[in-house]
This record gives structure tokens, C-alpha cells and sequence, in this order.
């Protein structure tokens, strides 16, 4: 079992529906800042002509960006919490090679 870290400081959960197919974003101020962070820094990386990659985990897979808190509803309707999100970003030919 992966160690527990301190909780991060911000909200920033992503929840999907039990099916996978619907995906909740629960972020405060802080937790949306440290998303735009990571995806302004892919872009200017793509604007200098690099792919680029970031990873966003919670405490329970040795990550701080991830909180795992989701609405009492969503509990209830069985959702599960992503403990690692992977986002990337792609030139366009970077696009091509990987058939995106």
C-alpha cells in the first residue's frame, strides 16, 4: 500500500460516474490555479516546439495534487475517485505520429 502524504492545501478532485463515461472536476481557487499552472507550462512548451507531459496524483498513489473528496451524491450513486491524472499536449506533429 503506497504511503500516505499530507493532504494537499486546495480541492482539487476528479470523480467519474461508475460507468467511467462521465467525468466531475471539483476544484477551489487554489486547486483550479495549480491545474492552470500545469497546463499554461505545457503550453509555452508547445509554443517553443516540445511535447510535453504532466501528472496530477493523490496522496494514496504518492501525489499532492489530487484531493479525493466528491459530493455525498456521488457517493451514493457509486462513483470512484482518479487517483492519477496524465495530461498531455502535442504538436501537431506529434498528433499524427501517436493517430490522434
Amino acid at each position: 500500500m503506497p504511503s500516505q502524504m499530507d493532504q494537499p492545501n486546495h480541492l482539487l478532485s476528479v470523480v467519474t460516474d461508475p460507468e467511467g463515461d462521465v467525468v466531475f472536476i471539483h476544484g477551489d481557487r487554489a486547486g483550479l490555479e495549480c491545474l492552470r499552472s500545469a497546463i499554461d507550462r505545457l503550453l509555452r512548451n508547445l509554443a517553443e516546439g516540445k511535447t510535453d507531459h504532466d501528472h496530477f496524483r493523490s496522496t494514496d498513489w504518492a501525489g499532492s495534487e489530487l484531493t479525493t473528496s466528491m459530493l455525498s451524491s456521488e457517493k451514493e450513486a457509486g462513483c470512484r475517485s482518479v487517483h492519477h491524472v496524465k495530461i498531455y499536449s502535442w504538436s501537431d506533429e506529434w498528433k499524427k505520429k501517436q493517430g490522434l
